[in-house]
């Protein structure tokens, strides 16, 4: 055997025996119920933005704002769901 592989096995060795040792502590972890604000967007023309956007990068934009939308109304779910069960 190489040196280099005695080393790796006793490395191995010595973190098993190591790991044996310690114990498992469950924290018990719960959500805060506070459902977080939902997004504030400004008041903005649509006809105007879309104008000085264009078509495609106004439709981006909007797939984006939608996006932010559904992960607010997802987060909120999912902390009814979780503050429910309590």
């Amino acid at each position: 055997m190489k040196p280099i592989n005695v080393l790796k096995v006793l490395a191995l060795a010595v973190t098993f025996a190591v790991s044996g040792c310690t114990t498992t502590e469950y924290i018990h972890v719960s959500p805060e119920c506070t459902p977080p604000p939902q997004p504030v967007l400004p008041k903005i023309d649509q006809g105007e933005l879309w104008d000085a956007l264009g078509d495609e990068r106004y439709r981006e934009l909007e797939r984006y704002i939608n996006g932010v939308w559904a992960y607010s109304d997802e987060q909120g779910a999912m902390l009814k769901t979780l503050c429910e069960s309590e």
